[in-house]
């Protein structure tokens, strides 16, 4: 996924355990610099990439 394409936008994330969050997209981290996955960063969480299933823009 290329999730900095989703910063400063409005989205639904569906994690792997069926969990939905939404909010607007304030950052994000490459996983190179982590050692571990891209994280998508929604308000004061961090989700990793490889917990996320699907990611849906709602508004931009």
């Amino acid at each position: 996924m290329r999730l900095w394409e989703y910063v400063d936008k409005k989205v639904r994330l569906v994690l792997e355990d069926g969990t939905s969050i939404t909010g607007k997209v304030v950052d994000w981290f490459d996983g190179y610099d982590l050692d571990g996955s891209d994280e998508i960063v929604i308000g004061d969480h961090s989700y990793p990439e490889n917990i996320i299933k699907e990611i849906k823009i709602i508004s931009a």
